[in-house]
Protein backbone atom coordinates (compact mmCIF):
# COMPACT_ATOMS: atom_id res chain seq x y z
CA UNK A 1 0.00 0.00 0.00
CA UNK A 2 1.39 3.19 -1.01
CA UNK A 3 0.99 6.88 0.10
CA UNK A 4 -1.63 7.56 -2.64
CA UNK A 5 -3.81 4.38 -2.08
CA UNK A 6 -3.89 5.49 1.84
CA UNK A 7 -5.00 8.99 0.93
CA UNK A 8 -8.03 7.75 -1.61
CA UNK A 9 -9.03 5.11 1.44
CA UNK A 10 -9.24 8.20 3.40
CA UNK A 11 -11.17 9.87 1.04
CA UNK A 12 -13.35 7.20 0.67
CA UNK A 13 -14.20 7.07 4.39
CA UNK A 14 -14.34 10.47 4.82
CA UNK A 15 -17.23 10.72 1.40
CA UNK A 16 -18.86 7.71 3.08
CA UNK A 17 -19.32 10.05 6.45
CA UNK A 18 -20.50 12.89 4.37
CA UNK A 19 -23.70 10.95 2.95
CA UNK A 20 -24.98 9.96 6.56
CA UNK A 21 -27.92 11.69 8.12
CA UNK A 22 -26.60 15.50 9.83
CA UNK A 23 -27.53 13.73 13.18
CA UNK A 24 -25.65 11.12 12.59
CA UNK A 25 -22.12 12.32 10.77
CA UNK A 26 -19.09 13.60 12.63
CA UNK A 27 -18.09 16.27 10.04
CA UNK A 28 -19.05 16.60 6.50
CA UNK A 29 -16.07 16.60 3.40
CA UNK A 30 -18.40 17.48 0.20
CA UNK A 31 -14.82 17.53 -1.85
CA UNK A 32 -13.98 13.83 -0.30
CA UNK A 33 -16.17 11.76 -3.33
CA UNK A 34 -13.68 13.77 -5.60
CA UNK A 35 -11.15 11.14 -4.70
CA UNK A 36 -12.25 7.77 -3.91
CA UNK A 37 -10.74 6.39 -6.94
CA UNK A 38 -11.18 3.63 -9.39
CA UNK A 39 -12.29 0.12 -9.28
CA UNK A 40 -8.35 -0.97 -9.08
CA UNK A 41 -8.23 -0.25 -5.31
CA UNK A 42 -11.13 -1.90 -3.66
CA UNK A 43 -9.13 -4.78 -2.76
CA UNK A 44 -7.15 -2.23 -0.79
CA UNK A 45 -9.72 -0.79 0.39
CA UNK A 46 -11.42 -4.02 1.59
CA UNK A 47 -8.05 -4.83 3.34
CA UNK A 48 -7.71 -2.08 5.20
CA UNK A 49 -11.33 -2.25 6.32
CA UNK A 50 -10.54 -5.53 7.76
CA UNK A 51 -8.82 -3.78 10.17
CA UNK A 52 -10.11 -3.60 13.51
CA UNK A 53 -11.48 0.39 14.36
CA UNK A 54 -9.88 1.57 11.37
CA UNK A 55 -12.83 3.04 9.93
CA UNK A 56 -13.84 4.80 13.45
CA UNK A 57 -10.57 5.79 14.07
CA UNK A 58 -10.15 7.69 10.90
CA UNK A 59 -13.47 9.33 12.19
CA UNK A 60 -12.87 10.61 15.06
CA UNK A 61 -9.65 12.01 14.21
CA UNK A 62 -10.94 13.95 11.17
CA UNK A 63 -13.13 15.15 13.94
CA UNK A 64 -11.07 15.94 16.27
CA UNK A 65 -8.66 17.53 14.27
CA UNK A 66 -11.46 20.01 12.76
CA UNK A 67 -12.17 21.19 15.70
CA UNK A 68 -7.61 21.65 16.12
CA UNK A 69 -8.36 23.86 13.54
CA UNK A 70 -11.16 25.69 14.24
CA UNK A 71 -9.90 26.14 17.85
CA UNK A 72 -6.31 27.44 17.02
CA UNK A 73 -7.98 30.15 14.37
CA UNK A 74 -10.53 31.00 17.04
CA UNK A 75 -7.49 31.93 19.21
CA UNK A 76 -5.65 34.04 16.59
CA UNK A 77 -3.09 31.59 15.18
CA UNK A 78 -3.11 32.29 11.09
CA UNK A 79 -0.70 29.93 9.65
CA UNK A 80 -1.67 26.07 8.81
CA UNK A 81 0.89 23.73 7.46
CA UNK A 82 -0.46 20.35 6.29
CA UNK A 83 2.66 17.71 6.71
CA UNK A 84 2.10 15.02 4.17
CA UNK A 85 -1.49 16.78 3.03
CA UNK A 86 -2.76 14.18 0.68
CA UNK A 87 -6.40 14.92 -0.52
CA UNK A 88 -6.68 16.84 2.88
CA UNK A 89 -9.42 19.73 2.01
CA UNK A 90 -9.55 21.40 5.18
CA UNK A 91 -8.28 24.63 3.40
CA UNK A 92 -11.25 24.52 1.16
CA UNK A 93 -14.02 22.99 3.55
CA UNK A 94 -13.27 25.24 6.65
CA UNK A 95 -15.21 28.72 6.63
CA UNK A 96 -13.25 29.52 9.81
CA UNK A 97 -10.02 29.68 7.38
CA UNK A 98 -11.15 31.83 4.83
CA UNK A 99 -12.93 34.01 6.87
CA UNK A 100 -9.75 34.73 9.39
CA UNK A 101 -7.57 35.51 6.82
CA UNK A 102 -5.43 32.46 7.27
CA UNK A 103 -2.78 30.87 4.91
CA UNK A 104 -2.74 27.22 4.41
CA UNK A 105 0.38 25.36 3.02
CA UNK A 106 0.35 21.71 2.05
CA UNK A 107 3.37 19.69 2.00
CA UNK A 108 3.56 16.56 -0.33
CA UNK A 109 5.49 14.60 -2.88
CA UNK A 110 5.44 16.94 -5.73
CA UNK A 111 3.38 14.02 -7.41
CA UNK A 112 0.84 14.23 -4.69
CA UNK A 113 0.22 17.46 -4.88
CA UNK A 114 0.33 17.54 -8.66
CA UNK A 115 -2.61 14.80 -8.83
CA UNK A 116 -4.63 16.63 -6.09
CA UNK A 117 -4.74 20.03 -7.99
CA UNK A 118 -5.58 18.02 -11.44
CA UNK A 119 -8.63 16.29 -9.68
CA UNK A 120 -9.84 19.78 -7.76
CA UNK A 121 -9.28 21.39 -11.76
CA UNK A 122 -11.26 18.99 -13.32
CA UNK A 123 -14.34 19.21 -10.91
CA UNK A 124 -14.15 22.76 -11.27
CA UNK A 125 -13.31 23.76 -7.65
CA UNK A 126 -11.13 26.69 -7.75
CA UNK A 127 -7.76 26.69 -5.71
CA UNK A 128 -8.33 29.46 -3.50
CA UNK A 129 -5.17 32.21 -3.16
CA UNK A 130 -5.05 31.29 0.79
CA UNK A 131 -3.64 27.82 -0.27
CA UNK A 132 0.27 27.24 -1.09
CA UNK A 133 1.30 23.98 -2.82
CA UNK A 134 5.00 22.71 -1.48
CA UNK A 135 6.84 19.46 -2.32
CA UNK A 136 9.06 18.41 0.12
CA UNK A 137 9.70 14.24 1.32
CA UNK A 138 9.70 14.49 5.37
CA UNK A 139 11.90 11.28 4.99
CA UNK A 140 14.97 13.15 2.33
CA UNK A 141 18.01 13.96 4.29
CA UNK A 142 18.18 17.40 3.90
CA UNK A 143 14.00 18.12 4.12
CA UNK A 144 14.69 20.84 6.72
CA UNK A 145 16.09 23.47 4.49
CA UNK A 146 14.81 22.61 1.33
CA UNK A 147 10.94 22.97 3.05
CA UNK A 148 11.59 26.14 4.97
CA UNK A 149 13.22 27.31 1.57
CA UNK A 150 9.86 26.29 -0.19
CA UNK A 151 7.64 27.87 1.94
CA UNK A 152 9.17 30.74 2.48
CA UNK A 153 9.24 30.97 -1.29
CA UNK A 154 5.19 30.59 -0.75
CA UNK A 155 4.79 33.76 1.68
CA UNK A 156 5.32 31.97 4.76
CA UNK A 157 6.33 33.82 8.31
CA UNK A 158 9.00 31.92 9.94
CA UNK A 159 8.82 32.16 14.06
CA UNK A 160 5.16 32.72 13.50
CA UNK A 161 2.57 31.15 15.38
CA UNK A 162 1.49 28.37 13.58
CA UNK A 163 -1.00 25.37 13.59
CA UNK A 164 0.82 21.96 11.94
CA UNK A 165 -1.53 19.29 11.13
CA UNK A 166 0.91 15.96 10.91
CA UNK A 167 -2.05 13.20 9.99
CA UNK A 168 -1.19 9.60 8.85
CA UNK A 169 1.94 10.51 8.16
CA UNK A 170 4.26 8.85 11.59
CA UNK A 171 3.27 5.37 10.46
CA UNK A 172 5.92 6.09 7.05
CA UNK A 173 8.81 7.58 9.53
CA UNK A 174 11.10 6.10 11.40
CA UNK A 175 12.26 7.14 15.51
CA UNK A 176 15.04 9.29 14.36
CA UNK A 177 12.79 10.95 10.82
CA UNK A 178 9.88 11.53 13.74
CA UNK A 179 12.46 13.33 15.81
CA UNK A 180 13.50 15.35 12.93
CA UNK A 181 10.25 16.42 11.76
CA UNK A 182 9.46 17.77 15.06
CA UNK A 183 12.50 20.06 16.00
CA UNK A 184 11.74 21.64 12.27
CA UNK A 185 8.54 22.39 13.24
CA UNK A 186 9.56 23.77 16.91
CA UNK A 187 12.36 25.16 15.13
CA UNK A 188 10.51 27.67 12.36
CA UNK A 189 7.89 28.53 14.85
CA UNK A 190 7.13 30.49 17.92
CA UNK A 191 5.83 29.57 21.30
CA UNK A 192 2.03 29.23 21.31
CA UNK A 193 2.54 26.95 18.24
CA UNK A 194 0.86 23.65 17.62
CA UNK A 195 0.83 20.39 16.50
CA UNK A 196 -1.78 17.83 16.21
CA UNK A 197 -0.59 14.33 15.14
CA UNK A 198 -2.24 10.58 14.96
CA UNK A 199 -0.18 7.64 15.69
CA UNK A 200 -0.76 3.61 16.55
CA UNK A 201 1.01 2.05 19.46
CA UNK A 202 4.00 -0.18 17.99
CA UNK A 203 5.79 -1.67 21.08
CA UNK A 204 8.62 -2.84 18.73
CA UNK A 205 10.08 0.51 17.41
CA UNK A 206 8.82 2.12 20.65
CA UNK A 207 6.19 4.16 19.82
CA UNK A 208 4.05 5.16 22.62
CA UNK A 209 2.44 7.52 24.85
CA UNK A 210 5.67 8.16 26.95
CA UNK A 211 8.28 7.87 24.02
CA UNK A 212 6.02 10.48 22.00
CA UNK A 213 5.52 12.84 24.47
CA UNK A 214 9.56 12.44 25.72
CA UNK A 215 9.91 12.95 21.84
CA UNK A 216 7.74 16.13 21.58
CA UNK A 217 9.39 18.01 24.28
CA UNK A 218 12.99 17.37 23.68
CA UNK A 219 12.07 19.33 20.26
CA UNK A 220 11.13 22.06 22.02
CA UNK A 221 7.11 21.59 23.00
CA UNK A 222 6.31 22.43 26.23
CA UNK A 223 3.14 20.59 26.56
CA UNK A 224 1.09 17.51 25.39
CA UNK A 225 -2.29 16.01 25.61
CA UNK A 226 -2.41 12.81 23.95
CA UNK A 227 -5.81 11.04 23.79
CA UNK A 228 -7.02 7.43 22.87
CA UNK A 229 -9.37 7.44 19.42
CA UNK A 230 -11.61 4.83 21.53
CA UNK A 231 -11.92 7.54 24.36
CA UNK A 232 -13.00 9.92 21.41
CA UNK A 233 -14.87 7.64 19.67
CA UNK A 234 -16.59 7.61 23.57
CA UNK A 235 -17.18 11.44 23.34
CA UNK A 236 -18.10 12.56 19.97
CA UNK A 237 -21.07 9.42 19.40
CA UNK A 238 -21.69 8.51 23.23
CA UNK A 239 -21.02 4.82 22.94
CA UNK A 240 -18.27 2.04 23.91
CA UNK A 241 -16.11 1.89 20.69
CA UNK A 242 -16.65 -1.52 19.08
CA UNK A 243 -13.31 -2.90 19.37
CA UNK A 244 -10.88 -3.71 22.07
CA UNK A 245 -8.01 -2.05 19.56
CA UNK A 246 -9.32 1.40 19.99
CA UNK A 247 -6.86 2.94 22.85
CA UNK A 248 -3.64 1.59 20.33
CA UNK A 249 -4.69 4.42 18.10
CA UNK A 250 -3.61 7.79 19.19
CA UNK A 251 -4.36 11.40 18.46
CA UNK A 252 -2.28 14.17 20.24
CA UNK A 253 -1.55 17.73 20.28
CA UNK A 254 2.01 19.28 21.98
CA UNK A 255 2.05 22.69 22.25
CA UNK A 256 5.33 24.87 21.82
Amino acid sequence: MNVTDTATIIARVRAAESELPPEARLFIDPFARLFTGEPEVDEVVAQFGAVPFVREQVRVRTRFIDDFVRQGIADGLRQVIILGAGFDCRAIRLEEIATSGSRVYEVDFGEQLATKRAVLEAAGVAIPELLRFVACDLAADNFESSLSAGLAAEGFSTGGRTLFIWEGVISYLNPTEIDRALCWMASVSAPGSRVVFNYTINQLSGIDPESMSARAKAAGFASIDDRSAGSLYHEYLKAEPPSEVADFFRLAVAIR
